[in-house]
């Protein structure tokens, strides 16, 4: 299988909207996002319910698939609404768009809005990440 071509930094302009992606929240998935936190919760095992953050990995998993960006890129900022729970089973359709993106400087700011929704179209989670890159 061919790897997927990735959007360089320089190509994003401000509404352009990355291809979604799509996840089968299956059993075996999720447990591996519960081992590698070491997430224990007895909760979301037996109520067979995705963690909010585990989600969260999966949107920023869809996103990186996507888009290349230089090495020394740095993560700054996050900010998340869980808005419905996500249950073992569900499909989840991650999608995100660049918001915003500043030349300043000699720095460079980037941030992409995203939003996931569930196999009924019903919005799990929305959000924000930011970044600076570097020149």
């Amino acid at each position: 299988m061919t790897e997927p071509v990735k959007i360089e930094y320089y190509q994003l302009t401000v509404g352009f909207e990355f291809p979604p992606q799509s996840y089968d929240l299956e059993a075996g998935l999720v447990s591996l996002y519960l081992e590698a936190t070491r997430d224990s919760s007895e909760i979301l095992r037996k109520g067979k319910l995705v963690p909010p953050m585990a989600v969260t990995a999966y949107a920023m998993n869809a996103l990186s698939q996507s888009v290349a960006l230089p090495s020394g890129t740095i993560h700054v900022t996050q900010e998340l609404d869980f808005l419905k729970t996500v249950k073992i089973g569900d499909t989840i359709i991650c999608h995100s768009k660049v918001s915003r993106k500043v030349d300043r400087g000699g720095m460079r700011l980037m941030n992409i809005d995203l939003t996931v929704t569930n196999q009924s179209a019903e919005t799990v989670l929305t959000g924000k990440v930011g970044f600076i890159l570097p020149e």
